[in-house]
């Protein structure tokens, strides 16, 4: 399989902008870029890793910790899914908790503890600090540590911001019914 730039995007329902990006901040390398023309071919192994950064990313893991994570060569792929499942399931349980709250609230009712969200917190800064427990110590944490060291609160708060923007803008031309290679999503 050999998916140009556009394909990939519509398959993975990212922008391609966010696929430059993700390129720019080696999160996601195309697997081969024809030096002719400049086009981005994704194939199998990008279609698994993008699968795997998706996941993270909605467990709202920043990029730079989703970027250390696989890039440890210790990386066990099982133990994140099972991991990523975990708290997916920690997730769903607040929002349910949270649409039966939705639910007293039509009643009249008030339910404050649907909010609380430490349990899923905690289990994620969990997992996120045993990543950096356990592949600190490698090269490719190492580097990546070393290339955003000098990034203040501000460059990543920048760095997010950026991304939630391309996130934003994508959303909304898919809510407008717009595809991924549109000019408008472009």
């Amino acid at each position: 399989m050999k998916l140009q730039i556009k394909e990939f995007a519509e398959l993975t329902g990212v922008s391609v902008r966010t696929l430059h990006y993700y390129d720019e901040i080696g999160l996601l390398k195309p697997s081969f870029v024809d030096e002719q023309n400049g086009y981005r071919f994704y194939d199998e192994n990008s279609l698994e890793r993008m699968q795997e950064i998706l996941f993270y990313r909605e467990l709202d893991f920043p990029l730079k910790s989703i970027a250390e994570i696989l890039a440890s060569p210790n990386y066990d792929k099982q133990k994140a899914l099972a991991e990523q499942k975990r708290l997916l399931t920690l997730k769903k349980d607040r929002l349910e908790r949270l649409i039966a709250a939705l639910e007293q609230a039509e009643k009249g009712e008030i339910t404050m503890s649907a909010f609380d969200n430490s349990e899923y917190e905690t289990a994620r800064q969990q997992y996120e600090d045993e990543a950096k427990q356990r592949w600190g110590a490698t090269d490719a944490y190492k580097e990546s540590q070393a290339k955003t060291a000098a990034y203040s609160k501000d460059k990543w708060n920048d760095v997010l911001a950026g991304m939630n923007g391309v996130f934003a803008e994508f959303a909304e031309c898919k809510n407008c019914g717009k595809s991924a290679d549109s000019d408008a999503a472009q």
